[in-house]
């Protein structure tokens, strides 16, 4: 088990730097217009979150952070990124540590039954986290959900599982613009 924690956090780790190393600038609209990409953008349900990495080094990924709707509490946040050529896209989805992992973090479409599972990848003292690869036919589902996603994990053993809907509605925008971006940066 630990060594398969430790390949797979390597990767999702290599892939996260090379998907996070990237700078953020500015990207080409469909009109042909430069739209600035910036810490705190909208793109439908997601929020660009921007981290300086060093000087001229900005890395930035589309987030969504989901609360409970009585109390605030934390229930996951979920991360859309892609490497740095734009050929490979994920979804990653943050959730508290604690996790019953032999249930693992699903999602999908609210109408249909069939789910997406994420691997495990590491863990922290306050949070685990689960990683997919994204084709671009499953993010043009998960987007074209009219009842958006529903989303779920088991907090502990014995904890009822923790159900829960989001949108994935801009997914592809946002990361299409900061692909955008990365491209106008480079030259």
């Amino acid at each position: 088990m630990t060594r398969f924690l430790t390949r797979a956090t390597g990767t999702a780790f290599l892939a996260a730097l090379v998907a996070l190393g990237q700078p953020a600038a500015m990207a080409q609209s469909a009109d042909g217009d430069a739209k600035e990409v910036t810490n705190g953008s909208r793109f439908g349900a997601w929020t660009v979150n921007c981290q300086a990495l060093g000087v001229n080094k900005t890395s930035c990924v589309l987030t969504q952070r989901l609360v409970r709707s009585g109390d605030g509490g934390f229930l996951a946040e979920v991360l859309a990124f892609s490497n740095a050529d734009d050929s490979k896209r994920y979804l990653a989805a943050r959730v508290p540590n604690g996790v019953y992992f032999p249930a693992g973090f699903a999602m999908r479409p609210a109408e249909v039954t069939e789910e997406t599972r994420f691997i495990w990848q590491s863990c922290s003292a306050k949070l685990c986290e689960a990683l997919i690869e994204i084709a671009p036919e499953a993010a043009a589902s998960f987007e074209a959900s009219e009842k958006g996603m529903v989303a779920g994990y088991r907090p502990g053993l014995t904890a009822d599982p923790v159900i829960f809907s989001m949108s994935a509605a801009g997914m592809t925008a946002g990361l299409d613009a900061l692909a955008g971006a990365r491209v106008a940066a480079s030259e």
